[in-house]
């Protein structure tokens, strides 16, 4: 089935040039990169948005495409040319978009990473905190076994401790986990742009 522009930028047959270029404009911005993330078909939608869009902007190219009973075989090697030109500009333009919003991305990311070396220097902190406390309460055990009295309240401060040893090895793990999330997303987007950036064989 062949494209027809019409049906993809959403505007019928007699549609005005001001209509047409509203319609693209509208659809660019619905597929922006921002709004889109790694939405592959929705990148692949906009390739189309962009060829639909070279076909119709040009009042000739559009008069020959609405003669012909199929356009892509009966074009003429200018219409042709122009078509692929306009196009490459505006998919170059798109994929500039695309380029910057993982580059934003990336940002974003090590942004977190500093944020989780922040927090796990602050955790380890607590940790060493936790162990100065449990060689005290070690300590004052020693001097309760010694002079006997307030095994209670020794036990209710190991207890203690244990629940916050509990919540510190909690979030560690959460740490890992979030680590391991923003590398797996930094190793996607990395092999995303290596994708765009190959030429498109199907051209």
């Amino acid at each position: 089935m062949k494209m027809d522009p019409y049906r993809v930028l959403g505007v019928k047959q007699d549609a005005t040039p001001q209509d047409i270029k509203k319609a693209y404009k509208h659809l660019a911005m619905k597929l922006h990169p921002d709004k889109i993330g790694d939405n592959l078909k929705a990148l692949e939608q906009m390739k189309l948005v962009n060829e639909a869009y070279a076909i119709l902007k040009n009042k000739g190219i559009r008069e020959s495409f609405d003669e012909a009973e199929d356009w892509g075989k009966e074009a003429s090697i200018e219409d042709r040319e122009k078509v692929w030109v306009e196009y490459s500009k505006q998919v170059e333009q798109y994929y500039g978009q695309v380029r910057g919003y993982l580059e934003k991305k990336l940002g974003e990311m090590q942004t977190e990473r500093e944020k989780l070396s922040k927090i796990e220097a602050e955790l380890r902190k607590r940790e060493a905190e936790l162990v100065t406390r449990e060689k005290a309460i070690d300590k004052q055990v020693a001097m309760i076994n010694q002079f006997g009295g307030r095994e209670k309240e020794l036990q209710r401060r190991e207890q203690s401790l244990a629940s916050k040893e509990k919540q510190l090895k909690e979030l560690f793990s959460n740490i890992n986990k979030a680590y391991s999330l923003s590398v797996d997303i930094e190793k996607s987007t990395k092999e995303q742009g290596m994708k765009d950036q190959e030429p498109d064989q199907t051209q």
